[in-house]
């Protein structure tokens, strides 16, 4: 769904279709709507995986879904803020916007490290630590939004600006469906859902 809002923004704001971004296009059109019937129809099915972890039990059930949750979006966090910085490379910035671009990447990496090992490992200082590395990012995004809005159009094509500007949402959307499922699972942890999936006899 990510993958086809952008395209469709993407597209729109050209002022010139050439055959190859068209057929692009009409292919991510296509294929992704297939994707998204077919994860539809796996999300209806009974989750086998999950009452194999939890059991009967309904309430470790629910901190499996939560878990796979809170582990997805970090993952989807880490490639948005990769597709945020190969768009900016393609700015004219000033150098020291490239510093903060590459320091941007590294800082990335490691949250999206800590992130996944405080869900995995139930660390709750992790978790805290992880919050935390969200806010310069977060903070970032309004630094690139202004930079965008002062330099809005001058190229005379709107395709880098609507990219970042949904880029950003995208980002944004991630780390709030993020935030809401690390704090339901947060509150579960310790309550055996850890012991379930690494004990031996599921290795």
């Amino acid at each position: 769904m990510v993958v086809i809002v952008r395209s469709v923004v993407n597209f729109f704001v050209l002022k010139t279709y050439e055959p190859l971004l068209t057929a692009r296009f009409v292919c991510i059109l296509c294929l992704g709507l297939s994707h998204i019937l077919c994860a539809s129809s796996l999300v209806q099915r009974p989750n086998m995986m999950a009452f194999r972890v939890g059991g009967a039990l309904e309430s470790v059930q629910e901190q499996y879904y939560l878990l796979n949750v809170c582990f997805s979006m970090v993952t989807f966090d880490l490639q948005a803020q990769l597709c945020l910085c190969i768009l900016i490379l393609k700015w004219n910035e000033p150098v020291y916007h490239n510093i903060i671009l590459a320091v941007g990447l590294v800082w990335a990496c490691i949250t999206a490290a800590i992130g996944a090992t405080a869900v995995l490992k139930e660390v709750k200082p992790l978790v805290w630590t992880f919050l935390l590395l969200n806010l310069p990012e977060l903070a970032y995004f309004v630094f690139l939004l202004y930079t965008i809005i002062l330099q809005w159009g001058q190229d005379g094509s709107y395709t880098l600006e609507a990219a970042a500007v949904t880029g950003c949402t995208i980002s944004v959307v991630i780390k709030g469906i993020l935030l809401w499922g690390l704090s339901r699972l947060y509150r579960t942890f310790g309550q055996g859902l850890r012991e379930r999936m690494f004990a031996p006899d599921r290795q």
